[in-house]
């Protein structure tokens, strides 16, 4: 038992800054763990299956991981001041956000640690910082080699290669330049309070791309989102989501790229999937990853693999989205119209992803 919560993640993990920040604006009661190489070995991997960042431990000694559910359910025990806009159109634009952050930027984030020096090397020094306290550095570092060399193992995988580089650092620089444009006029993405997507974004941005010192200059003409960044790791704001569930045109771009180049890529994943499914009836769980695609990024076409567990992520717009009654939904595509999403979210999952434990699975055999 643990008289309160418990937020494992090192600072250089994106996902570990999502789910911090999130914490901070709810204001909940929780201990912030930099957990240790051997934590991370013995305490969290025996708790969850492996080694992983960031993990919550409940003051009642359970335990959750995946930034979605820690935030699911964390919202559901401290439902005020709620992250979830009331109107339709706000509320998929926040999932969908969440969606492109935590699928689509990781492309980006990769790029920038491991293929730019100085951010390799800041990396290298943090992976032995948090996860080898007591050694010194220089020894940390090569202790902790295996861990660092897995985590820049993941380039290949998400399309990371000469030809697409240039593509990637377009998008990445353009986004940064959408957001600042954006939060020059609004506090946070959906008005006066954050959103899910809020959250998402800042962790990729801050824990990657701004804190390492390679790329920090890619915020040199955008103070704005220099400012978010603060607002979402200082004490709780008061304020609202915008009024008449709008969603600020600022965000036009962003979204309209989102449904002209990410979209592709989980139009075919959920192809994929449904065709493994229909060649291995009975399968209960599908492979991590199926095949490579073709996708292009900041304009520029590459191949990539098809990791699997993104559907999971998919299926939380598309829930939304078909959960809305008629009237929500004519609002809400009211909105999709202006950002070229008006056909996107008709997209069928047939074969749905669960969480069974800390694994994922198919909600019914194949």
């Amino acid at each position: 038992m643990t008289a309160r919560l418990q937020h494992f993640g090192w600072d250089v993990s994106p996902y570990s800054a999502k789910t911090r920040s999130y914490l901070r604006f709810k204001g909940i009661p929780h201990d912030d763990v930099h957990p240790t190489a051997r934590q991370l070995y013995s305490t969290i991997s025996k708790a969850v299956g492996r080694m992983i960042m960031p993990t919550v431990r409940m003051p009642d000694g359970t335990w959750l991981q995946d930034t979605s559910d820690i935030i699911d359910t964390l919202e559901a025990a401290h439902p005020e001041p709620s992250i979830v806009p009331p109107g339709p159109s706000q509320r998929l634009a926040a999932l969908l956000l969440e969606l492109h952050a935590d699928e689509w930027l990781p492309t980006v984030i990769m790029h920038t640690r491991w293929n730019v020096p100085e951010n390799a090397a800041f990396a290298r020094r943090e992976f032995a910082r948090e996860g080898l306290p007591w050694l010194p550095r220089f020894l940390g570092e090569q202790v902790v080699a295996p861990m660092w060399k897995r985590m820049s193992g993941y380039r290949a995988i998400l399309g990371i290669r000469p030809e697409t580089v240039p593509g990637i650092e377009a998008f990445g620089r353009e986004l940064i330049a959408r957001l600042d444009a954006h939060f020059a006029i609004h506090p946070f993405l959906l008005g006066g309070r954050p959103c899910i997507g809020d959250f998402a974004l800042f962790g990729p941005l801050w824990a990657h791309m701004w804190r390492d010192p390679g790329t920090r200059d890619w915020f040199a003409a955008a103070p704005h989102v220099e400012a978010w960044m603060e607002r979402l790791q200082a004490d709780r704001t008061e304020g609202d989501f915008l009024a008449h569930d709008a969603v600020p045109a600022t965000l036009d771009p962003i979204f309209a790229t989102l449904f002209a180049e990410h979209w592709a890529f989980l139009t075919d994943l959920v192809g994929r999937i449904d065709a493994w499914c229909g060649e291995n009836p009975g399968a209960t769980r599908v492979p991590r990853s199926l095949g490579e695609h073709a996708f292009v990024i900041g304009g520029v076409s590459g191949t990539r693999k098809l990791i699997t567990f993104t559907q999971w992520m998919l299926q939380r717009p598309l829930d939304a989205y078909a959960a809305f009654d008629d009237d929500q939904r004519a609002q809400a595509d009211a909105w999709l119209a202006r950002v070229g999403g008006t056909e996107a979210l008709t997209l069928r999952v047939t074969h749905p992803f669960v969480r069974n434990g800390f694994a994922m699975a198919l909600a019914a055999p194949a």
